[in-house]
């Protein structure tokens, strides 16, 4: 294993410090790639990293500096962008027993996208969720799905790893009309 990961349920103080950091660093370059704002205000970050609702995975290398970070909505009421009701219509059953559940986002520092710290966090995150049975939903933006091709290899590694079934369940396209 190249990094170390674990999962919390709250994240503060130096901690999250640390964590927003790494955050600003890996995701800054999405405030001009992507239409929607994919980059969250620090107080937004702070309630998220506060907030039970929200799992964190938690990824140090071996002198403990963080490395990688993953968001795990295990309460749909927790994502103001994502509509519950979309969700339950879809999986019932999962609903019902509150498992339906959504990756809010995971980043990896950019010195490190070529380790397997990306790998390790999947990994982790996947036996996570065989565990409970869910159906775990994600968006992934446009620059990354064409460029990274990043949904259809993690579809792959996901049939390579466990019974899972993916599909694509809606999809947000941004139109600018310009006016001359």
């Amino acid at each position: 294993m190249d990094a170390d990961v674990v999962l919390r349920e709250t994240v503060s103080g130096a901690v999250a410090d640390r964590f927003w950091a790494l955050y600003l660093e890996a995701f800054e370059p999405l405030r001009t790639r992507a239409a929607a704002r994919h980059v969250l205000h620090r107080r937004e970050f702070d309630a998220e990293m506060a907030d039970p609702r929200v799992t964190k995975l938690l990824a140090r290398d071996e002198h403990g500096e963080a490395v990688g970070l993953t968001t795990l909505a295990t309460d749909l009421a927790a994502v103001p962008w994502v509509s519950p009701e979309f969700f339950a219509a879809r999986y019932p059953e999962h609903a019902a027993r509150g498992a339906v559940w959504y990756v809010g986002f995971t980043l990896v520092h950019p010195h490190r996208r070529s380790t397997r710290t990306f790998m390790d966090m999947i990994d982790t995150l996947v036996a996570h969720l065989a565990e409970h049975r869910v159906v775990c939903a994600y968006d992934v933006s446009r620059f990354n799905d064409e460029s990274l091709r990043f949904a259809d290899h993690l579809r792959r590694h996901l049939e390579r790893t466990g019974d899972v079934t993916v599909e694509n369940v809606d999809q947000q396209t941004y139109y600018a009309s310009t006016f001359h």
